[in-house]
């Protein structure tokens, strides 16, 4: 289509004349660009960067954390079961010969076979029980999700469209894992290209959740979420651009992280988008999460708070004290809550405070001004980088994410920086909140995991709305924003649907999120209760 006739329809009101004029000069820039040839997936990103910290007005130092005590280690003979260790506790026993190795993985390949055709949660298994080599992860199990590419191994990113491709290389985040001789378990079910947070797929089917399969994990990386809770692997990696890890991780019962925006390297995965998008960790517990992630981010979190994750929530269970300042945005709260989430929520809130810490309502940037913005970088993003597929296989896509790439490529260049303005707005309002506040706390999802098929749900006075927009409704804000959230389990509904609790902290504050939370799992006492287990081992807290 002439650019003359695009604007005449964006603006009735232009005259001919200037129409023809401006018209022709978008003509010879759209045919350069087009001469150039389409993006491809596996292109280099812009050369733009993103980087919360320079764009935030305020960055605090760190505050002290209390020490725990000399010489404990909670959690590390918690569990006596292969399935449900934590990954170093896991590499520890059978590098000690308190487990062997080949009989371990071959408990894990029995629980695949006997679970894994009920939930969905793989891609393709690859488990290997001769594989692993010495490390801190030596033949600990991990899943990948099927965004992340591994040499050999099929990585289609859930879509018809990439049957058939396997990479000649891993991705720097398995590599980095396998290095510690981490056993790819397999690769795990996600919604296409990691678009949608449902944990359904329309080519491979939905994942379900390992509480109630007649319920959904939720999405995108809802195979991460479901195998690890239902204790087929011992942690996974995904990728997160809007609450791809943190809504599984919430509604599976698990812990999710995803870190700040470029703290982990993503090369050899294969994106949704180019500024949103971070890769992260699921584990069963905080120490478990806390210790992969130490794996994979790139040091200055560490640096800046002079400890390691794993340290920071050893010390948060250890000392049982959370002396900060919780802010929790009531104007957030409002948007609309579940009420078994709100209750799930309000009790968090008073175990948080019997740690010590004060809870304050804190002044954040309207959320539901943050989710346009959010929405025109995804989309156009996403669509920018699909460019080749659409213009010669669009018909090969799910409805879903086809919906979505189209809108993508009616996105004007002035709104999109228009978007990236307003971004910066946000980050500066957002980031005034850590003079007064040390953590924020937030539901992860404002409602349970539902069921599947589910396409809009009620919330409050908005009345019906999106699934997609009530599941990341505080999840996808911290993406657009660029910090880091951690979604630890904080409850269950009556039906025994678990509920998540996101805390989310300063750019590169990671360590500061785990202390918190290993505090309040230790206090809480959800991380010793898995799926599929007697109802009567299923209980709240005192």
């Amino acid at each position: 289509m002439k650019r003359k006739t695009l604007l005449t329809q964006l603006k009735p009101e232009l005259d001919a004349a200037h129409a023809e004029r401006a018209g022709q000069l978008l003509d010879a820039v759209a045919s350069y660009l087009l001469d150039d040839g389409p993006t491809r997936l596996t292109d280099e990103p812009p050369a733009f960067t993103f980087d919360p910290e320079a764009a935030s007005s305020y960055v605090p130092e760190p505050v002290d954390l209390p020490a725990g005590m000399r010489g404990a280690d909670p959690g590390a003979a918690a569990e006596v079961d292969p399935e449900w260790m934590d990954p170093f506790q896991l590499a520890d026993a059978m590098r000690s010969g308190a487990l062997d190795r080949t009989e371990v993985l071959e408990r894990f390949r029995t629980r695949f076979a006997e679970l894994d055709p009920m939930l969905n949660a793989f891609a393709c298994y690859t488990l290997d029980p001769s594989g692993g080599s010495e490390g801190v992860l030596g033949g600990v199990p991990v899943g990948v999700q099927d965004m992340i590419g591994t040499a050999g191994v099929p990585t289609a990113a859930g879509s018809r469209l990439l049957d058939g491709y396997v990479p000649t290389e891993d991705a720097s985040a398995w590599s980095a894992l396998a290095g510690e001789g981490a056993v790819l378990a397999g690769k795990l079910n996600t919604q296409e290209f990691a678009a949608g947070t449902s944990g359904e797929n329309e080519w491979y089917g939905a994942v379900r959740n390992p509480w109630n399969p007649m319920h959904l994990a939720g999405g995108a990386a809802s195979g991460p979420g479901a195998a690890v809770a239902a204790g087929l692997v011992s942690a996974a990696i995904a990728t997160d651009p809007g609450g791809s890890i943190r809504v599984p991780a919430a509604h599976c019962g698990v812990v999710g992280l995803k870190p700040t925006f470029g703290a982990i390297d993503r090369t050899g995965t294969l994106p949704l988008t180019w500024s949103t998008e971070t890769l992260g960790v699921l584990a069963r517990t905080t120490r478990g999460a806390a210790q992969i992630a130490d794996l994979l981010l790139d040091g200055r979190a560490r640096t800046r708070w002079g400890r390691t994750c794993q340290s920071a929530a050893q010390a948060g269970a250890a000392s049982g004290r959370v002396p900060l300042r919780i802010g929790v945005p009531s104007s957030w709260l409002a948007m609309g809550l579940d009420p078994e989430v709100s209750a799930a929520f309000q009790r968090a809130l008073v175990v948080l405070r019997s740690l010590g810490a004060t809870v304050i309502d804190v002044d954040l940037p309207d959320a539901a001004r943050i989710a346009p913005a959010h929405r025109a970088i995804a989309f156009s993003e996403a669509s920018s980088i699909h460019e080749e597929l659409i213009l010669t296989r669009a018909d090969g896509y799910g409805e879903v994410i086809r919906d979505r790439q189209e809108a993508g490529r009616g996105v004007l260049a002035s709104e999109y920086l228009k978007a990236w303005r307003l971004r910066g707005q946000f980050i500066r309002h957002f980031s005034e909140a850590w003079r007064g506040v040390d953590v924020v706390a937030l539901p992860t999802s404002p409602v349970p995991a539902a069921t599947p098929g589910t396409t809009t749900l009620t919330t409050g006075s908005r009345g019906p709305e999106p699934l997609h927009t009530v599941y990341t409704r505080y999840s996808a804000p911290m993406s657009t924003l660029g910090l880091p959230a951690l979604s630890v389990p904080c409850g269950f509904t009556v039906d025994e649907l678990p509920i998540g609790m996101q805390l989310s902290g300063p750019p590169h504050a990671e360590p500061l999120l785990f202390h918190v939370a290993g505090a309040y799992e230790a206090a809480a006492g959800f991380a010793g209760i898995h799926p599929l287990l007697a109802r009567e081992e299923r209980k709240e807290p005192a």
